[in-house]
């Protein structure tokens, strides 16, 4: 082979290197393997395709990667992270990455990670080394440096960073916010930069479950990826015979150390990723898996459900336990979510917009709503039936900042009001007065549902609206007792305090404990998951966390009880409930 061929081959050997990322790992990086320890070739097993695959999706739509990836332990997502970069780089000119975990021992593991690739190397595609440091390395030829830190070292801000990996974020501790925030302000929009945060949760709250939140909801440039503990192909154990199977099958559910009936839902849970050309992958939840499930808990979770939830999750709810002692029933709460997952998946909610200051053409106000897929604020699992009466509760926003990344909204739950059916949720940020537009037109759609609209702070606006400008009729008032004259009082609206909080929170605990609400929201779920008891006594959503949905659900299921539904065309009194006419309001005595 004379000198030109030689030089030819080892051309296209690099444009291949360049060009082709997956025969790269498989052909030049060597990483150790899962459980032997033995070196082999990075051959990306299934969860690892998929995160490649949403990279380069991600990539050719953007111009770069930006994802939050929550992850169950031992999937291999720091392995692929690695060997994507130090491909980018080894093969790249001026390019500069920065590995940041949350310890100095990840830290050490990780970059003996990279120099195990960088050892391994063919010694053809193998950079020049300018500089080899503890945590640092630098190739000459390419000008191009690769270097590790852990999280609230040396300030970051104006270094200039082509590809970051954040590990571990959920663990940054105090102050590991601003140091993401200065890591990630040394990243440029576009320019095939990429930015992947990826760790197991760390309960609720703080800077990753906070953006991991807002990349779900659309909220932050990041794409979100969640990816199920039964997708990993390690975590499933076979049984010794066919009896020993059917045995377990027959057992299942019946154990609460195991969650009890959550454990029964999870058999054939499923779900799919598309991976572009290799197809669609698919897992579903086998005797198998839940075996080693099993296992799991008693061993290496010691026997905590709670533990085994957050290490390895069904889903991202699951994944972030609430720190405080819940309000509800965590298996009731399993329950619905599964059960709204799988409602979601074959009759998903119908989505609308809810249009404010519409008029009709003779200039009367339009109460209407507007289909809009995707986008909508309202959603809805069960539309307005005829001779069905309805229930609806109104949380109205008070504008608070929650966790200095988000402020509250406003929410209104639509119930069923004989079967405790969540039939639509309103989830909205909108002034006060325009709010009561748009629970005008829900209101009337729901066969004039009974309104029961909080008066606290803003409420009253948006009550006063109701009332005044829009004329509905079916609003909630209180009846309290005067104690200076002794005289029966009536107000508009549902005042939460001190003394009628605990009335609200108890019953819908009740309800939510005895399975006879049905929730479809996995909205509605996730802040009911994450409302807790303060060391006070008092209750309230875990800090980071809202709780709007959770008081609009127990007004509405709180006014179901008060006034019940009737299969009379007047509704039925109760001994806590009066009609108020012909303009059908309703009060009730709350005590003073």
């Amino acid at each position: 082979m004379n000198q030109d061929t030689n030089i030819e081959n080892l051309k296209r050997l690099a444009v291949k290197a360049y060009q082709d990322p997956i025969w790269y790992y498989e052909t030049c990086l060597r990483v150790q393997e899962f459980g032997s320890g033995d070196l082999v070739p990075l051959v990306l097993n299934p969860i690892q395709k998929i995160l490649h695959s949403i990279s380069e999706r991600q990539l050719k739509k953007e111009n770069h990667v930006r994802l939050i990836v929550l992850k169950a332990r031992r999937f291999g997502v720091s392995t692929w992270v690695q060997g994507r970069f130090f491909h980018l780089a080894a093969t790249r000119k001026n390019k500069n990455v920065r590995i940041v975990t949350h310890s100095r021992d990840a830290t050490h593991t990780m970059f003996s990670m990279t120099r195990m690739m960088e050892t391994h190397l063919p010694e053809v595609l193998k950079p020049s080394v300018k500089y080899s440091g503890k945590n640092e390395l630098v190739w000459g030829n390419l000008n191009s440096e690769y270097g590790l830190a852990t999280v609230g070292g040396r300030e970051v801000r104006g270094s200039k960073t082509d590809y970051l990996h954040a590990s571990e974020v959920a663990f940054w501790g105090d102050g590991g916010s601003d140091y993401l925030t200065g890591l990630l302000n040394t990243v440029v929009q576009g320019y095939n930069t990429e930015v992947i945060l990826e760790s197991t949760a760390n309960g609720v709250g703080g800077a990753f479950h906070d953006m991991y939140q807002e990349a779900v909801h659309g909220d932050s440039g990041f794409e979100s990826v969640f990816i199920p503990w039964f997708c990993y192909s390690h975590y499933s154990k076979s049984f010794e015979n066919e009896e020993q199977k059917q045995e377990f099958k027959q057992n299942l559910g019946l154990d609460p150390r195991y969650g009890g009936e959550e454990e029964q839902l999870l058999l054939g849970q499923q779900v799919e990723y598309d991976i572009g050309e290799e197809g669609i992958l698919q897992f579903e939840v086998t005797l198998e898996n839940l075996n080693w499930r099993r296992g799991c808990i008693r061993t290496q979770c010691q026997g905590s459900l709670d533990k085994y939830h957050q290490e390895y999750p069904s889903n991202a709810r699951e994944a972030f336990v609430t720190t405080g002692r819940n309000v509800f029933d965590r298996e009731a709460l399993n329950k619905l979510f599964l059960a709204s997952q799988k409602r979601q998946r074959e009759t998903p909610a119908a989505l609308y917009t809810v249009p404010v200051k519409r008029q009709k053409p003779d200039g009367r106000n339009a109460y209407l709503l507007e289909p809009l897929p995707e986008q909508g604020e309202l959603a809805v699992w069960r539309q307005p039936r005829k001779q069905r009466e309805y229930r609806i509760g109104v949380d109205v926003s008070e504008g608070l900042e929650i966790g200095n990344r988000d402020t509250d909204y406003s929410v209104a739950v639509v119930l069923d009001a004989e079967t405790y059916e969540e039939c639509a949720t309103l989830r909205t940020k909108i002034d006060p007065d325009l709010l009561a537009w748009q629970l005008v037109s829900l209101g009337r759609w729901y066969n004039e549902a009974l309104m029961t609209v909080e008066s606290n702070n803003h409420g009253l606006v948006t009550l006063k609206f109701m009332q005044e400008v829009h004329n509905y009729p079916m609003l909630y008032f209180d009846r309290t007792l005067d104690e200076r004259s002794n005289r029966a009082t009536r107000k508009i609206g549902f005042k939460t305090s001190i003394k009628t909080k605990p009335v609200l929170v108890d019953y819908l605990k009740e309800l939510i404990r005895e399975e006879e609400i049905l929730i479809h929201s996995p909205k509605v779920i996730d802040e009911l998951q994450t409302f807790v008891f303060l060391s006070n006594g008092k209750t309230e959503a875990q800090s980071g966390s809202h709780d709007d949905c959770v008081m609009a659900l127990a007004l509405a299921a709180l006014s179901c009880k008060l006034h019940p539904w009737s299969s009379s065309p007047r509704y039925s009194n109760t001994i806590h409930g009066k009609f108020q006419g012909r303009n059908k309001r309703f009060s009730v005595y709350v005590p003073p």
